[in-house]
């Protein structure tokens, strides 16, 4: 019975930790766009990201990711961003939907991030200009 109860109390708490990466990421998403910090946002991509900026949109290497976001985010003087809605799909999948405000204009601003081989890992990148 205990060695049971051990078991349950182990596998809550890794579900939790999991769930918990997950919000970690989510929650360093804002701070990260507000302030152009590209790498910040690039350690939790995955081995490939599909990234969009406009009508542009391809699927690249973590490295190149960063470095195309590192550039869009860096062609703006002052940035603000702010989560509109996030939420978990079917699958598990977890995403945010922003508001990227720039001297510019505004951009909508989806994120998706997918565990995979149990990590949580940013998958894709949207901006729409609004």
């Amino acid at each position: 019975m205990k060695v049971l109860r051990s078991l349950f109390i182990f596998i809550f708490c890794l579900l939790l930790f999991n769930q918990l990466k997950a919000q970690d990421i989510i929650s360093s998403i804002p701070g990260a766009i507000k302030t152009a910090n590209a790498s910040a946002i690039a350690k939790n991509f995955d081995k490939r990201v599909d990234i969009t900026i406009d009508e542009n949109a391809d699927n690249y290497s973590s490295e190149q990711a960063e470095m195309i976001l590192k550039s869009f985010l860096g062609k703006f003087s002052s940035r603000d961003f702010s989560i509109v809605h996030k939420g978990v799909s079917k699958d598990g999948a977890q995403y945010i939907i922003g508001s990227l405000k720039t001297n510019a204009g505004s951009y909508r601003t989806y994120v998706y991030i997918k565990k995979s081989d149990g990590v949580n890992y940013t998958q894709e990148i949207r901006f729409e200009k609004e």
